[in-house]
């Protein structure tokens, strides 16, 4: 067997360690091919006997977005522990032989991902078109999530080799915001648009040209991208593998030695968390936010996409003030507020909004120091459930306070202040509230799974939650947005009802300690008295 097919069947085969048993979980491969591929499912039944071009555009864009979540949300799995790589370093291989392994590794992530999409897309057109037109629609939404995997390795890798070690980890947590940000947003305004398939800077309409053979300039920028993966790919990367994998280990270890006063709790969050285990998750989860290499990953990515939406919706002039809309009623509200181009995207922003906030919580779940979650059991009272109300109370500080003061700056350029703030406000208080009752579905303390790109179904579930949510919540918010009196006091009401939730878990139900028997600590009789029994 070659050193690579070892190197790539020995990861594979780590990867689908269950993390807890030990145990090889083979199915979490046909479970991330079911999770992409009710994705395809749902979007060839949209699709219907739309054209062929069409289908290329839409299911090539869509493949677009689902690979950047996938391959930014799971880059540091992908790339492994630095002390792993380091002793995977020393094994008889050579340097180009460990970037094929490497490559091989988040290829078979890759085909999961586009198999799962394609196929039901590929099946439906076949069925409309014929099979050779679904064949070609097929393999371009492959080769869309292909290119989305080597455009977001070649930006970040080639980050990695060019900027200072010390300002690495920042930048590469700002990069993957802006990969997802630039694509989803991307993804929004071409469906806004009513030329969509002749956007020449969308490569969902490169694929679209290339299907129906037009001479387009997105057609040779397709073209000149796939010559400049080819040259990176295989002329650059591959002798600077390991200077990248030492790059990012030294890009830890320089954020390790840097001060701690970020993480350090301030004199108001000392005051307002005082319990032991929930102020010891606090403090866990500050830390993590900092130098957790699976948190900082995912945190920021997920964190900063609502921002984006509503700088987009500013963009298109779709965030106009709710404030009124439901005085006369929520069914005239509600139905005036879609139809409105000027308030339509407010769905939109709670549907992302909803998604994000169980997408953060999930990753408070995650720690590349797993193993360490034990000492959460050391602390009195350190019930799973506390635990996860003091991890929650630092996303809710940290991450979603300062989000939406931003937010609220947004929003009052496209409506009056005292609107923008209210409508940041009841987002907030939504925000905190989602994130307190997801955190309590949890019965394991946080930062106590490891990462796991395999599993794909759970972050499909934040998706599905959060469309019908969203809808129920918009009724909610025209109801309560009648006027800003009410919005306010529903505000308040939220938060407040955020709070006496988590005192309730902190506080009741006490559980009686499970008895266990004294340890008696007893000396050996001597070996003479010992004969004498």
């Amino acid at each position: 067997m070659s050193p690579v097919r070892t190197l790539a069947t020995a990861q594979l085969r780590a990867d689908l360690r269950h993390a807890r048993s030990g145990k090889r979980a083979t199915g979490r491969l046909a479970t991330t091919v079911i999770a992409y591929g009710f994705s395809g499912l749902v979007l060839a039944l949209s699709l219907g006997d739309a054209p062929a071009a069409s289908a290329m555009f839409v299911g090539g864009s869509f493949a677009i977005v689902l690979a950047a979540f996938g391959v930014v949300g799971s880059y540091d799995e992908l790339m492994s522990r630095p002390r792993d790589n380091a002793w995977l370093a020393t094994l008889p291989a050579t340097e180009r032989q460990h970037y094929a392994a490497r490559l091989a590794g988040v290829g078979v992530y890759v085909a999961l991902m586009a198999v799962g999409i394609a196929t039901p897309v590929t099946v439906g057109t076949g069925l409309s078109h014929g099979p050779m037109l679904g064949l070609l629609v097929g393999l371009g939404i492959v080769g869309a999530t292909a290119w989305t995997a080597l455009l977001i390795l070649a930006v970040l890798w080639g980050l990695t080799l060019s900027l200072p070690v010390t300002a690495l980890r920042m930048a590469l947590s700002v990069a993957r915001t802006a990969l997802i940000a630039a694509l989803v947003l991307g993804f929004q305004l071409v469906g806004a648009s009513d030329e969509a398939l002749a956007a020449p800077w969308w490569p969902g309409a490169w694929l679209a040209d290339a299907l129906d053979g037009r001479p387009t300039w997105g057609l040779a920028v397709l073209v000149g991208s796939l010559v400049a993966f080819a040259v990176v790919f295989t002329a650059v990367f591959p002798t600077r593998y390991f200077r990248v994998l030492r790059r990012l280990a030294d890009g830890l270890r320089t954020q390790g030695k840097r001060s701690r006063i970020g993480r350090q709790m301030t004199a108001p969050e000392r005051w307002a968390v005082r319990r032991g285990a929930v102020r010891a998750a606090y403090g866990f989860a500050t830390a993590a936010f900092a130098d957790d290499r699976l948190v900082r990953g995912r945190l920021w990515p997920a964190a900063l996409l609502p921002a984006g939406f509503v700088a987009f919706g500013w963009f298109n002039d779709g965030l106009h003030s709710l404030v009124g809309v439901g005085q006369y009623g929520i069914a005239a509200g509600a139905l005036a507020v879609l139809q409105d181009p000027g308030t339509q995207f407010h769905l939109s922003v709670l549907v992302v909004l909803l998604f994000c906030v169980q997408t953060l919580v999930q990753t408070l779940q995650m720690s590349d120091h797993a193993e360490a979650s034990w000492v959460f059991g050391t602390l009195p009272d350190a019930r799973p459930r506390v635990v996860q109300v003091g991890a929650q109370k630092a996303l809710a500080w940290r991450v979603l306070f300062p989000l939406h003061v931003g937010i609220a700056v947004l929003l009052t350029l496209m409506m009056p202040a005292a609107d923008g703030v209210v409508h940041a406000a009841f987002w907030f208080a939504v925000a905190v509230f989602g994130a307190r009752v997801t955190s309590l579905t949890y019965g394991t303390p946080p930062f106590s799974r490891p990462g796991d790109k395999f599993d794909a179904a759970s972050r499909f579930i934040p998706l599905f939650v959060s469309i019908p949510a969203a809808i129920g919540l918009l009724v909610f918010q025209i109801w309560a947005f009648a006027t800003v009196g009410r919005a306010v006091g529903v505000t308040v009401a939220t938060l407040v009802a955020s709070a006496l939730l988590g005192e309730v878990v902190i506080r009741w139900p006490r559980r009686r300690p499970a008895w266990r028997p004294v340890a008696l600590h007893t000396t050996a009789a001597p070996a003479s008295e010992a004969r004498a029994a």
